[in-house]
């Protein structure tokens, strides 16, 4: 410290300095007093939110539940085995079937129908069962609105259908 500096120098940087102080405890008492409004409407606007966003998840989980529920009233998990009893289009019928049991908004191809039926039937038919067979029935069921393309193959990807019209997607 200097010890020049003269008494009423040093008392007037002194009541400059309290001064400052003053002023920004007040700003600062202030600016906490808005913070603390501001923090408590907030926490009403999130207890809001929160509660309709529980609301809405409930909803749209029920609404998920019942539309992924088969119409037959059959359990998804009750897929009928049996083969259909005839000489033609047996091929043609289980593709129908898997394809009925998928559920209303789920997106399948021909290679996973193909491997369904695999799995399913596979060790019971005469002969193995071809991709190309059932990208052609899915085709046609296309062709007659009994299910819906979602997405045109090309060289490199599968069509994609879905039993519900969804538009076709990129």
């Amino acid at each position: 410290m200097n010890r020049e500096l003269s008494v009423s120098r040093v008392l007037a940087e002194l009541k400059e300095r309290i001064e400052l102080h003053r002023s920004r405890q007040a700003f600062h008492a202030q600016q906490e007093e808005v913070h603390r409004q501001e923090k408590e409407r907030h926490a009403a606007e999130l207890e809001t939110v929160q509660a309709h966003f529980e609301t809405f998840q409930a909803a749209v989980t029920a609404v998920g539940e019942l539309v992924a529920r088969p119409r037959d009233g059959k359990a998804k998990g009750e897929p009928d085995d049996s083969i259909p009893a005839g000489k033609g289009a047996v091929l043609s019928k289980l593709v129908a079937r898997v394809v009925a049991n998928k559920g209303p908004i789920e997106v399948f191809g021909a290679t996973e129908i193909t491997r369904e039926l695999q799995e399913r039937y596979g060790a019971r038919l005469n002969r193995r069962i071809d991709v190309r067979t059932v990208a052609a029935k899915l085709r046609r069921m296309a062709r007659v609105r009994m299910i819906h393309r979602v997405r045109e193959g090309r060289a490199f990807y599968e069509s994609l259908y879905s039993r519900t019209p969804g538009g076709e997607r990129e």
